[in-house]
């Protein structure tokens, strides 16, 4: 069987609106099915790329980059609507600020310095690259 056979055969099922058609041809049977439910483009964001940066001491503050390849959650959980740190809270080094899902494992990102929360780079349910930038935070001297 040839591709414009098979597009002809996808054809009548659509028009004849058949979920299932089997076909014996010459000693070989083919078997089409369409898939459940309505099939539609998924939108996959692309992660956030590590921004060049000679260390991770800025004029501002303290730039806190991803160890983990993987999706950010700012949310402790699913439900969940209130992020662990906005921009000005005061935090403590080992402070929990994110999680990473990387590889279906729930990874906490904890503070590396105490100070405030300056910026952040990454919004709930970003995908980041490894050494992405994640929070800037201004330390307490």
């Amino acid at each position: 069987m040839n591709t414009s056979n098979l597009e002809t055969l996808i054809k009548l099922m659509n028009d004849n609106q058949l979920q299932v058609l089997s076909i014996k041809d010459v000693g070989t049977e083919y078997h089409i099915e369409k898939a459940a439910g309505k099939l539609e483009p998924a939108l996959i964001p692309s992660p956030v790329q590590a921004q060049q940066m000679s260390d991770t001491e800025t004029e501002t503050g303290h730039i806190q980059k991803s160890q983990l390849v993987g999706t950010f959650y700012a949310t402790d959980s699913e439900d969940s609507t209130e992020p662990l740190v906005k921009q000005g809270d005061t935090v403590q080094k080992g402070d929990r600020i994110g999680i990473i899902e990387a590889m279906k494992v729930m990874n906490d990102i904890q503070a590396e310095v105490s100070g405030v929360i300056e910026e952040l780079f990454v919004e709930n349910g970003t995908a980041v690259d490894y050494d992405a930038p994640l929070v800037r935070i201004r330390e307490n001297k």
